[in-house]
């Protein structure tokens, strides 16, 4: 998967306004194929996805982004969240939470809330959903997102 570097910094600076160094904040990356033509973050599909602390949808928002992205001929590529202090493992609720359930999804953490050095896309984890809940973490050569000048 390629993003171009002025959508990787708009959605790492989107991610740390959004979250203010307190909370989890999160988008999902857009696109017709490996390529991300657009981020959307996860408060614009629903202002009060991360009221509780966590990110939780309204089922009824969360099915209008999808018709719209349908509609427009777009899919989601990947997710992308934020956790707390240095860690960007996948927690339990990650695990058992997908964000799109179907098999190959991508899902991406950053740590500290998306305040790590904007020039390392690899201080992020990157996990392949297999489905029934099972992932499989992607690192070195196998990590998808390629911040290019595109």
């Amino acid at each position: 998967m390629r993003i171009s570097i002025y959508n990787w910094v708009k959605l790492v600076l989107g991610l740390r306004s959004r979250g203010q160094n307190i909370r989890e904040s999160g988008a999902f990356l857009i696109g017709n194929s490996e390529k991300v033509d657009e981020i959307i973050f996860y408060d614009e599909i629903d202002p009060n996805v991360a009221s509780t602390g966590i990110i939780h949808f309204d089922g009824k928002q969360r099915i209008k982004f999808e018709d719209r992205l349908q509609s427009a001929g777009k899919m989601i590529l990947a997710d992308f969240h934020t956790h707390p202090g240095n860690s960007s493992e996948q927690s339990r609720s990650d695990r058992e939470n997908p964000m799109v359930r179907i098999k190959g999804h991508l899902a991406f953490i950053a740590p500290y809330y998306g305040h790590f050095p904007i020039y390392k896309p690899k201080a992020c984890s990157a996990y392949y959903y297999q489905g029934n809940f099972e992932w499989k973490r992607l690192a070195g050569r196998e990590f998808p997102l390629k911040v290019k000048l595109l």
